[in-house]
């Protein structure tokens, strides 16, 4: 079967294999997404998602540089959208997600911090709206009631239960 590119931009390409059409997303593969927990709470970020017309509760997460590892990816994105500064051996890696296996051919890695306060060194950037702490014993609750339907974030907790339940 051919296999060509029908779009592409800086973000990602469509590709047309046989009947089938598929993104690519640059990076996603040593992209990165990161659970965060300050003392007893999760760590997300209210961010503004246009493709929903809608401001989505998600854990910090993006795509790696081209000379990044989706370690230094995750730290970068931790930094950048929450202002926490970590040393490079406090993450650990959860596992992968594939977020939708009909369309995106993306590998995502999870990882989990441990965070204090006083590691919250900056701000946020522009990206992000606020952050939202929600204590980990409500957590089911919330996501059960609809506040957060990321499912890059639902499959990083679902990682993140299966080992540490």
């Amino acid at each position: 079967m051919e296999v060509k590119t029908v779009y592409e931009n800086p973000w990602f390409k469509v590709t047309k294999n046989g009947l089938f059409h598929y993104i690519e997303e640059n990076g996603s593969d040593n992209g990165a997404v990161i659970v965060i927990i300050e003392g007893e709470s999760f760590v997300f970020v209210k961010v503004n998602r246009p493709a929903h017309s809608d401001e989505l509760i998600e854990f910090p997460r993006g795509y790696a540089n081209h000379d990044e590892s989706s370690k230094e990816c995750a730290l970068r994105e931790l930094l950048e959208e929450t202002g926490y500064v970590i040393e490079r051996g406090s993450i650990e890696k959860l596992g992968v997600v594939k977020p939708n296996t009909a369309i995106l051919a993306s590998t995502i890695n999870v990882f989990l911090a441990h965070v204090s306060k006083e590691e919250q060194v900056q701000e946020h950037d522009s990206e992000v709206i606020e952050i939202i702490r929600i204590p980990i014993s409500e957590m089911k609750q919330k996501i059960l009631s609809g506040l957060v339907v990321d499912g890059i974030s639902l499959s990083a907790l679902a990682l993140f239960w299966c080992k540490y339940p």
